[in-house]
């Protein structure tokens, strides 16, 4: 990422937020990718400390809303990361604190995937971006939302170069969630 100023959570509102702005949250930082009506949506820029699988069956039915990653990522567990900024957290439209990204937020618009009509996200214009690491590891692949069209088992990811790519749902790999604040 670019040299960017940090901002101080405990005293900023999502309205002081600006794009490329980082936060601390907990061991991890996160960067504001997007300004919303609804608060200031923030990509950690690391992979969480462990990798996870998509669903533990190889199947992408229901999508990422149907996953076993998606119920993973509401576990107390992982929420305990975020206990810093919890309440400032805003869910998104699903109830959920916590998403990973869409294809298109990082990539704009790929035809292998479902679309899910979101809008690449400016910062990600730079590949160096897109690429993120899991302590411990020279490089990380990680998952995003989309279905791929072609099959009943993929889902879309990013690789360790910070291109598009898919696998198996039950393949184990980085996730770097998405939070909004408000």
């Amino acid at each position: 990422m670019k040299a960017l100023r940090k901002q101080e959570v405990t005293i900023q509102t999502a309205r002081e937020f600006k794009v490329g702005d980082q936060i601390e949250v907990g061991k991890y930082t996160a960067t504001c990718q997007k300004i919303t009506r609804k608060g200031a949506l923030f990509l950690l820029d690391q992979y969480l400390n462990e990798p996870f699988k998509m669903n533990r069956e190889n199947t992408n039915e229901g999508g990422y809303e149907a996953s076993n990653l998606r119920t993973e990522l509401q576990k107390n567990s992982i929420l305990e990361i975020f206990a810093s900024i919890r309440n400032m957290m805003v869910p998104f439209k699903n109830g959920d604190l916590l998403r990973i990204p869409y294809a298109e937020e990082l990539f704009g618009d790929i035809d292998a995937y479902e679309p899910s009509g979101k809008k690449q996200w400016p910062l990600m214009k730079d590949r160096k971006n897109r690429i993120a690491i899991r302590e411990g590891e020279p490089y990380e692949w990680g998952w995003l939302q989309n279905k791929v069209k072609f099959s009943a088992a993929y889902f879309a990811r990013v690789d360790g170069f910070g291109l598009t790519n898919c696998h198996g749902a039950s393949g184990t790999f980085g996730v770097r969630p998405v939070f909004r604040l408000g």
